[in-house]
């Protein structure tokens, strides 16, 4: 029987990082994944599922070697934002040219193969893609696993880091709470010809917000939240129909707009479960918690779990069952706090500007132009955009 100190089922874009943050210190990992491994080239074409990477991320990436496997040319870095509400004159600008990046928008599956060529260079972790977990026992003291080609392994923990869908955190029977927004992201890319360099932007709108995440040379990564009841029609819309109503919602002249790619949906919902381990299982990223894309913080507070989680775990003994218990509960308790802050922003943001009330209409407007001339408050609001 194999043993290794952590097994992680997932190895997307947050297992990876996490069990590559493991691995550097010192532990052993076994990484799976029910899809082959990851690859990303240059002639990939351009992938509709993008992530806003924090600054602070970005040099967690640089830290592990990451950034040494990824292509720069498809990396959006942006140093401004410019966010407006099309239902009033609120306008609120962030200019950080000055200093280093707020971030980057990245395809999740370049970063996800990036962190997988990063992990095949480091002999602490032992792969498994194309195999699931087919069997789990976690007790007291270990983690019985048996996978898919019948090998079987133990664990000191098992790291559950699968999506907002889990199976594994489902066969627990972890209960979650779940608000659907009943709304969709509708995702594609288009070309501007008119755009500013190295910014994102944001218009709020009554049915949802459109950003437009800047990738490279005048290619933006489009999110679209549309209610539920328009997503079929704006999915079907010929191409110019679709520009049309998109440079309507966007309410700004940003030159032409050329689609450039298919259009696809996900829905829209907040997540968080009831506990973020049992026993020996222990929760990651979506697979804890799902928050409103809208400030792009997902991707983000599943690596700062796993960050988080490594951290407190450098210097337990995972044969100690009164150890382990005590940092899994210091994990939760800091993880649920900061996960509940941002979920409740992302509500907070999502009522203000979707309410139509006269009343929230001239406090949108008031404190965004408040905001955008208070300078000490815009410096800490950037510094938030980019943690």
């Amino acid at each position: 029987m194999n043993n290794v100190d952590v097994f992680i089922s997932g190895a997307g874009m947050v297992g990876a990082i996490t069990a590559l943050t493991l691995a550097k210190a010192g532990r052993t990992v076994g990484l799976i994944d029910h899809a082959p491994q990851a690859k990303l080239t240059a002639e990939t074409p351009l992938q509709l599922r993008v992530s806003a990477v924090s600054a602070r991320n970005l040099k967690l990436l640089s830290e592990l070697g990451i950034m040494d496997h990824m292509l720069q040319q498809r990396m959006g870095y942006y140093q401004q934002m410019s966010v407006w509400d099309n239902r009033s004159t609120g306008v609120l600008d962030f200019d950080h040219s000055a200093g280093p990046h707020l971030g980057a928008i990245i395809e999740n599956q370049h970063l996800t193969a990036a962190t997988h060529a990063a992990i095949s260079e480091e002999q602490r972790v032992q792969t498994h893609f194309s195999e699931q977990v087919k069997h789990w026992e976690s007790g007291s003291r270990k983690v019985n696993i048996e996978l898919s080609d019948g090998s079987e392994l133990e664990a000191g923990l098992l790291l559950v880091a699968e999506g907002a869908h889990s199976t594994i955190r489902s066969q627990a029977g972890i209960p979650v709470q779940v608000k659907d927004y009943q709304q969709q992201g509708l995702v594609c890319h288009i070309r501007l010809d008119q755009a500013p360099t190295s910014t994102a932007l944001q218009a709020f709108n009554a049915t949802g917000p459109v950003a437009l995440l800047p990738m490279n040379e005048g290619v933006f990564s489009v999110v679209w939240t549309l209610p539920n009841e328009q997503v079929d029609f704006w999915l079907a819309a010929d191409e110019q129909k679709f520009v049309n109503g998109l440079q309507v919602h966007l309410n700004r002249s940003l030159g032409k707009i050329q689609l450039i790619s298919d259009r696809a949906t996900f829905p829209l919902k907040q997540m968080n479960a009831q506990q973020y381990y049992q026993d020996r299982l222990v929760l990651l990223g979506d697979a804890a918690h799902t928050v409103h894309p809208l400030a792009g913080q997902g991707v983000n507070l599943g690596i700062e779990d796993g960050q988080c989680l490594a951290g407190i775990l450098s210097a337990v003994n995972l044969r100690a069952e009164a150890e382990v218990m005590q940092a899994l509960k210091k994990y939760q308790r800091r993880r649920k706090g900061e996960v509940f802050k941002t979920s409740e922003m992302m509500n907070l943001i999502h009522h203000m500007f979707t309410n139509e009330t006269a009343p929230i209409k001239f406090l949108r407007a008031f404190g965004m132009n408040r905001l955008n001339q208070v300078n000490p408050i815009k410096q800490w609001l950037m510094s938030q955009a980019g943690s």
